[in-house]
């Protein structure tokens, strides 16, 4: 690194930020972990002296280099006062602030360090840079990224996807997509055959309509005529299967309520909160609606994918009465129902206590949110509990 970025990194390592005023160098158990590497770590873990070493060199490179700081106050800085959190945090939050910025995360160099040097006011120190120019400008070659300014928008969804995470609203939020998820595809596994025409003649139309040599993913381009149907499709299902009716419920329900929690930090801010969120620049509720529609629609076109070459078509015209036509699609016929009926798994009792699960899950939750909202009443502090400040 060059001078400037070297006095950033001692700044960033240094024994009384890593450890506090008071700590003592043969006592630090908690920082051990960093005298055996370099001090410094990202989402994937810490950074090794050899990888460090790497990105020093790139770093000497004539491109923009960013620094920042994440501060939480005393009361939730208990959410960062070890690695493992810092990097647990950096990891589920870090790739949608670079992707926001236009930049591929796979190409960026990230280095952070946790500073204790403040009890009561942890902060994470972050410095981050493009690793390959990858840009295309005027010039043919490629070059590093010419602007350095992180837009309004970018900032305010980040404050957002912080608060979500050290409120622990969105651990929960994904735990109630993926029991919704579960149960859907539980749908597809293959026991019992349980029928329902409706939901049949569904998957039917379904598979009849996708051409075979197409992309069974929802998300592929290919999929984009025939999304409506594949909604329509997992709708029925929920309609015919309770169990999974009541975790797509759940789900929404938690949607609803981390809906709720943005707009709470989006309010006009009070006297003494240095940042204001702009709503329209907060997209994390959609992108989690997407997401899980996406899901969905791939677990159904995982079972039409599976019917669709047992349906017989038609290639010529035959004789009537002809009997090896009557033979193909008798075949056809029960292959077919047989694959449906497995995709239509029966539930039991289990059905039940998962209902129980998410209603103490939600009440929970609830209660949460109500204690937190009468301390807001009661006392006059800042809405947003990060301080976020770009270098």
């Amino acid at each position: 690194m060059r001078n400037g970025e070297k006095n950033i990194y001692k700044y960033m390592t240094s024994d009384r930020k890593l450890n506090g005023e008071n700590s003592k160098s043969d006592m630090r158990d908690m920082i051990s972990y960093f005298e055996k590497s370099t001090g410094v770590f990202n989402g994937d873990g810490f950074i090794s002296q050899q990888e460090l070493k790497a990105i020093q060199e790139r770093a000497k490179a004539n491109k923009i280099l960013w620094h920042g700081f994440i501060s939480l106050n005393e009361e939730m800085s208990r959410k960062i006062d070890m690695p493992e959190k810092c990097m647990r945090l950096v990891k589920r939050t870090f790739g949608e602030f670079f992707r926001d910025m236009g930049l591929d995360p796979k190409n960026i160099d990230l280095i952070c360090s946790l500073h204790k040097d403040r009890p009561h006011h942890l902060h994470i120190h972050f410095w981050f840079a493009e690793k390959e120019p990858k840009c295309k400008y005027r010039k043919k070659e490629l070059e590093y990224r010419h602007k350095g300014k992180i837009e309004k928008a970018v900032i305010d969804r980040m404050h957002v996807r912080l608060n979500a995470f050290v409120d622990e609203k969105t651990d929960k939020m994904y735990m109630t997509r993926n029991e919704a998820l579960r149960e859907l595809k539980r749908i597809t596994f293959p026991k019992s055959i349980v029928s329902e025409d409706e939901v049949r003649k569904e998957l039917l139309a379904l598979a009849k309509a996708i051409p075979k040599e197409a992309s069974f993913f929802y998300s592929k381009k290919d999929m984009l005529p025939y999304r409506e149907h594949i909604d329509q499709t997992v709708n029925k299902l929920l309609l015919y299967d309770k169990r999974a009716r009541k975790a797509d419920t759940a789900f929404y329900e938690r949607l609803s309520s981390l809906q709720r929690k943005i707009d709470e930090l989006c309010e006009p801010t009070k006297s003494g909160n240095h940042y204001a969120i702009d709503p329209q620049n907060i997209s994390l509720i959609q992108e989690l609606e997407d997401d899980y529609k996406r899901r969905q629609g791939n677990i159904v076109l995982r079972a039409v994918k599976n019917i669709k070459p047992e349906i017989y078509e038609r290639k010529y015209r035959h004789k009537v009465n002809d009997n090896s036509l009557k033979r193909k699609l008798a075949i056809s016929h029960y292959k077919v129902g047989k694959l449906i009926g497995s995709f239509l798994a029966s539930f039991g009792e289990e059905s039940e206590h998962l209902s129980r699960d998410y209603t103490n899950r939600l009440r929970e939750i609830e209660d949460e949110m109500e204690a937190e909202r009468e301390q807001s009443e009661g006392q006059e502090r800042i809405n947003s509990r990060w301080n976020f400040e770009k270098g």
